[in-house]
């Protein structure tokens, strides 16, 4: 079955996405069913319903094809590994610009977009302090989880981050990685890569442990389309994950042996 761009663009309202908003989304296209004009009709209601005031957001991670042994990476080539949609948005909406960091680059449209990719290439972790996904609370941003699960969160690990020491940081290893701009000027960039897994096992994510500590408000559950969602403000993601780590370090993983 396909739906309209107005059914499309009336859930997403419904959701609480508004006007003017600065959204970053995490998002599985297929969890949808069919939507009028495919992907280019999913942009085309959700842009239209931020407006020329929005800011859209959106990961297009690499961190599968940029790895210690091939570690180049190019802003204009290098695929997104973390979805269709995220793909579509970096190579078919017209005014996107893409951030400069090897495993963690975001694509942005709208109001915010220059500001929201600055800088990422001066990290040297992956979610670090120029990063879009650490901009986005400072912006009064919300993250939407479109059809994904909420473990599949990216700000987490930005969390993760702000939390000293860094337990899921890879600190014995560091990689020099050749970045390539829209201009194709080639940087050399040191950076460090996210560690869960440890030699007798694995810490297994569950970022949806935020949603438990998140009030009225902070979060919201609905169904766009055929899709489970959820529509989180960055903020107090950001705020309560981190001071909830501070009395947890391991809150937001579980350990699993060998």
């Amino acid at each position: 079955m396909e739906h309209s761009k107005k059914q499309l663009r009336d859930d997403l309202a419904g959701l609480g996405i508004r006007p003017g908003d600065t959204l970053l989304m995490h998002s599985s296209f297929k969890s949808l069913g069919g939507v009028e004009d495919g992907a280019a009709g999913f942009y085309e209601a959700l842009l239209d319903l931020l407006g020329g005031a929005g800011t859209m957001v959106v990961p297009t991670l690499s961190y599968r094809d940029v790895t210690r042994e091939a570690p180049d990476f190019d802003a204009r080539t290098t695929p997104s590994c973390v979805g269709y949609l995220t793909e579509f948005f970096r190579t078919c909406v017209p005014g996107v610009r893409r951030s400069l960091h090897a495993t963690h680059s975001c694509c942005a449209w709208g109001r915010c977009r220059d500001e929201m990719v600055a800088g990422h290439k001066l990290d040297a972790t992956p979610v670090g302090a120029h990063s879009p996904f650490r901009k986005l609370p400072e912006a009064g941003g919300k993250i939407l989880i479109l059809g994904s699960h909420p473990d599949h969160n990216t700000s987490m690990h930005g969390v993760e981050e702000t939390v000293e020491p860094m337990r899921f940081i890879d600190f014995d290893h560091i990689l020099t990685y050749r970045i390539a701009d829209m201009d194709g000027h080639v940087i050399e960039r040191p950076s460090y890569r996210h560690h869960f897994e440890r030699p007798d096992g694995v810490y297994r994510q569950c970022y949806a442990r935020i949603l438990d500590l998140l009030e009225d408000g902070e979060a919201r559950r609905g169904r766009v389309l055929e899709a489970d969602c959820w529509l989180l403000d960055a903020r107090a993601v950001w705020k309560k994950g981190r001071e909830r780590m501070l009395e947890d370090p391991y809150f937001f993983v579980e350990w699993t042996p060998l």
